[in-house]
């Protein structure tokens, strides 16, 4: 993606953003408008639950879809691997599941150069709606990112899919999401480059300002309806600031410290199985400490309310050493979003910022 430089903003969107009850029945239709043949990855452990439907609304649309299931780490070889599967490139990739699924999906995509249909079963991520896709290493630690020279063609968003997926998956996909208007409001503050690698544009940044306002007003009764299993005004609201306005925020709008912590996170031992969005979450608090400001309170309310992360603790990784912080934010600083802030950060700066999040969290529960 290296179009584009600082001279100018770009804007990026999905073709089309579909949500609603049953959204699912749309794939074909959407399908039809792109191809004929269309390959359908599909994370294994959900294949029974929606394979089915997808190929019956292909069916009825004329497009023959061939599907493979995927499970495991998604790595450098993955798009590759799927590729060699088929016997010709397709029409579209029609990448349904979670992030992981829906960035093979991409992959495969990428090196097809064909179209995109992204139906993700968990509001987890925000992954549906942009151009990129993550790869790892065997220990689930990110070692590239990908870009797809277009967004998905299609986003199609089952709101009765996702009341039925589990809280946790939906309490990774809040933390994420919460981070981005803070993210966007420094890279701006900073004149820095979004993943377009252009400035970022006005409508983006309010898009991020405004899923964070979302949030703040309709996560709580959000979360309170995934116990009901039933979809509800707040949760259709959460749901789109989730995917839609937090993809949107982020991606033309601009990241900062809690993204390029990701980088740095996973080096500490057991951080490989906290889910993306924790850890960004729990980054978030450590964004606030190095500008030196008090997180908004309604913010913290909602992270009690739901769960999410104000300390390492709260991730499962309490009692970290000199040495592991240490290669934390050696891993940090070399990231690019770190430049999204208004001063260059030293490993040092931020290892300290880090112990004063966690003395002032250990206090308070002292105190509490």
């Amino acid at each position: 993606m290296q179009l584009f430089d600082t001279r100018v903003a770009v804007f990026g969107a999905p073709g089309r953003y579909i949500q609603g009850r049953g959204a699912i029945h749309l794939v074909g239709d959407c399908a039809a408008t792109i191809g004929a043949r269309a390959v359908l990855v599909v994370d294994a452990q959900i294949q029974n639950l929606v394979a089915g439907l997808i190929g019956e609304s292909c069916k009825l649309a004329g497009v023959e879809i061939t599907v493979l299931p995927f499970e495991g780490e998604l790595t450098r070889q993955t798009g590759g691997n799927l590729r060699r599967l088929l016997t010709a490139d397709p029409a579209l990739v029609i990448a349904v599941g979670g992030g992981r699924a829906i960035d093979a999906g991409k992959a495969l995509a990428s090196l097809s150069d064909c179209g995109l249909i992204t139906v993700p079963t968990v509001a987890s991520n925000d992954a549906p709606t942009s151009k990129n896709f993550v790869l790892y290493d065997e220990r689930h630690r990110l070692v590239e990112v990908g870009h797809l020279l277009r967004n998905p063609d299609f986003v199609v968003v089952d709101t009765e899919l996702l009341i039925s997926a589990p809280k946790n998956l939906f309490r990774a996909g809040l933390g994420d999401a919460l981070a981005k208007k803070f993210e966007a409001d420094a890279c701006m503050a900073r004149g820095g480059t979004t993943m377009f690698m252009a400035r970022p544009t006005r409508l983006a940044h309010a898009i991020a300002s405004h899923c964070y306002d979302t949030l703040i007003s309709t996560a709580p009764g959000a979360w309170r309806s995934l116990d009901a299993k039933t979809v509800t005004e707040d949760f259709d609201a959460a749901v789109e600031a989730m995917i839609l306005m937090a993809g949107l925020g982020f991606e033309s709008g601009g990241l900062s410290l809690p993204h390029a912590m990701t980088r740095g996170i996973p080096v500490l031992p057991g951080a490989d199985v906290v889910a993306h969005g924790l850890q960004v979450a729990w980054a978030l608090m450590v964004h606030f400490e190095v500008l030196g400001v008090e997180p908004p309170s309604e913010l913290v309310e909602l992270y009690r309310l739901t769960g999410l992360p104000l300390s390492l603790a709260d991730l499962g990784l309490s009692e970290q050493t000199d040495e592991a912080l240490a290669e934390l934010a050696e891993a940090t600083v070399g990231a690019r979003h770190v430049h999204n802030l208004p001063f260059s950060l030293q490993p040092s700066a931020l290892t300290a910022a880090i112990r004063r999040v966690e003395e002032r969290e250990t206090n308070r529960r002292k105190s509490a």
